[in-house]
């Protein structure tokens, strides 16, 4: 049986036995840290098992409230009208000029040699999102951010990241209830580790041609982001589900309480899949009710970072070669990588 994850050659390539799959089984058994579960390989495969409702991911996940991408409708539908009004790209673009300030003194601080990841990718997240929670629920950024970058760097003690926590939903609990509370907070650690490893990603992408070429060329850079986001997608192993009763995918049959894995970054390079604007070519912001909340702010954050990078370090390059870097960790659901050495 296939042992899933298949380790991934390079940052932004995927194993060749995935298209294997696609073109000889695309609905497979596999061996996963998660237990049995069938492999999903082909876009419209994937797309139809996101859509629909009989593939639960509330019951794919030991969680047993609380987080928005675990619950199903009609509670998710809820919960996310919360903070829909919020989250919209009119909504984000209105905090593009303040990104746009933070992108720009974070790249300018950059030294002559650095770590990508720790110098630029971690508190430009960090910022952004307390600008954009700071915005959502009408507090001052400034007083989210210290709290933010505690709860969402792995390395910090656990005493220290239970004062921050408890810190930050006093502070907001004053400002909203508590589901929005709780919506808010699911967009704090999941937006975070997913826009420092798509961040990385895209650095790596545009650093394959000359940086400066992108410098003012919005459509460019838009091009670059959906491209990176679909060959390397940071939330592959996101999107679990199970069947909530038995159904026929891909000419297999599926019983009910079936574990299914459907691959985003496989159906990415599915030679099938639609062509058409960045929503079809790509799933890196799921479908269907558990589409990603956070794309649009994901989208102007990826932008906005290349931007600065472009107009501001020019010469930036690595200082290593890509294919030596390596994931946090290849068993996490979302993984940045671990470090990418840059030299200015």
């Amino acid at each position: 049986m296939t042992r899933y994850p298949l380790p991934r050659p390079h940052p932004l390539g995927i194993h060749p036995g995935y298209a294997r799959l696609r073109e000889g089984c695309p609905v497979a058994r596999v061996d996963s840290p998660y237990g049995p579960a069938w492999l999903i390989t082909r876009y419209a495969d994937v797309a139809a098992v996101l859509t629909d409702a009989r593939y639960s991911r509330a019951a794919a996940t030991e969680d047993d409230g609380g987080i928005l991408l675990n619950t199903d409708p009609p509670e998710h539908d809820r919960l996310r009208r919360l903070v829909v009004a919020h989250t919209g790209a009119a909504a984000v673009e209105r905090l593009r000029p303040r990104a746009e300030e933070i992108a720009t003194t974070l790249a300018k601080r950059i030294p002559a040699e650095a770590e990508f990841v720790s110098a630029f990718a971690e508190p430009y997240s960090h910022r952004v999102l307390a600008l954009f929670v700071g915005h959502l629920v009408g507090l001052p950024a400034g007083e989210l951010s210290p709290m933010a970058t505690v709860l969402t760097l792995a390395r910090v003690p656990d005493r220290e990241r239970a004062a921050a926590f408890a810190e930050l939903r006093r502070r907001l609990r004053s400002q909203v209830d508590d589901e929005t509370l709780a919506v808010v907070l699911n967009i704090v650690f999941g937006g975070h580790a997913a826009v420092v490893a798509a961040l990385g990603y895209c650095l790596l992408a545009a650093l394959a041609e000359p940086l400066p070429s992108l410098t003012g060329d919005v459509r460019r850079i838009a091009e670059l982001v959906e491209e990176t986001l679909r060959l390397a997608p940071p939330g592959d192993r996101t999107l679990l589900r199970r069947t909530l009763e038995p159904v026929e995918l891909g000419g297999r049959e599926l019983p009910a309480g079936a574990l299914v894995i459907p691959s985003i970054a496989a159906a990415g390079r599915d030679p099938d899949r639609p062509t058409g604007g960045p929503a079809g070519r790509h799933l890196a912001f799921g479908r269907g009710p558990h589409a990603c909340l956070g794309m649009a702010l994901a989208r102007m954050e990826l932008r906005v970072a290349l931007q600065a990078l472009a107009e501001h370090v020019p010469g930036l390059r690595p200082a290593v070669s890509p294919a030596t870097l390596r994931r946090t960790c290849e068993e996490l659901a979302v993984s940045p990588l671990a470090g990418i050495p840059i030299r200015v």
